[in-house]
């Protein structure tokens, strides 16, 4: 098991279990860390050159993500992902994705609308070699993200903050093992979104179920077409 750990070095500005719970979230989410990997303590207290103290909170954090599993005298894991895992981060995403969405056509202000456009206008911008599966499902993420901001609605943003790495890893997993599938998506990724944000510019409370339900919809298939009865294996780790 390796990190690598660049932001260490921040410790003094920052909680430093915050900064080891980044890394290690993000070595999970770039496949660095696979499905099913033993996570030990003292050995990654070690590597990162902190005390087991941070090393344990962050892996308390990340299982209440979803994106670690901790076993009584077994510790912790890289947690394994099954179609009934898939069926229920969905069922909760669409759940809490109409609900962002009929609130933000409703507490939507001018600067949602602009940090929406932004990330529209900065995903056009991305050339085809950029887009990669990594930097699509951020964009996605980046997106889906901002609308529930715009909700204003504080507890279902704290919800959605829970639930939101266990579908980045889902998406990062389900576009680098089919290539076909990123190029196919990334040419309605745009289109799909801009009808989003106009919906909630318009105030369309009712069409906004509509449409969610649909988009979210669409990605589970996606995803759930990569996956068999069995737990899911993860590709080699991706390169950005």
């Amino acid at each position: 098991m390796a990190i690598k750990s660049n932001s260490l070095a921040l410790a003094s500005r920052r909680v430093l279990s915050d900064v080891v719970t980044d890394d290690l979230r993000d070595a999970i989410l770039s496949h660095d860390l696979e499905p099913g990997m033993k996570i030990a303590e003292d050995g990654l207290a070690i590597q990162l050159g902190v005390s087991r103290g941070p090393v344990r909170e962050a892996l308390m954090r990340l299982e209440r993500e979803g994106l670690v599993t901790i076993e009584r005298h077994k510790g912790a894991r890289v947690a394994i992902w099954t179609e009934e895992d898939i069926e229920e981060v969905y069922s909760m995403r669409k759940a809490l994705e109409v609900l962002a969405i009929q609130w933000a056509c409703k507490n939507a202000t001018e600067a949602d609308f602009v940090a929406l456009e932004e990330i529209l206008t900065r995903f056009s911008k991305v050339t085809e070699k950029q887009r990669t599966p990594k930097v699509v499902s951020q964009f996605d993420l980046d997106f889906h993200s901002a609308v529930f901001e715009s909700s204003h609605h504080q507890r279902l943003i704290k919800t959605w903050e829970v639930l939101r790495s266990q579908i980045h890893s889902l998406l990062v997993y389900t576009w680098s093992t089919d290539p076909n599938v990123n190029k196919a998506y990334v040419v309605h990724w745009g289109p799909d979104h801009r009808e989003i944000l106009e919906i909630i510019r318009a105030k369309q409370v009712a069409k906004a179920k509509t449409v969610i339900l649909a988009h979210i919809d669409r990605g589970q298939e996606r995803v759930i077409s990569r996956f068999s009865k069995k737990p899911m294996k993860m590709p080699s780790p991706l390169k950005s």
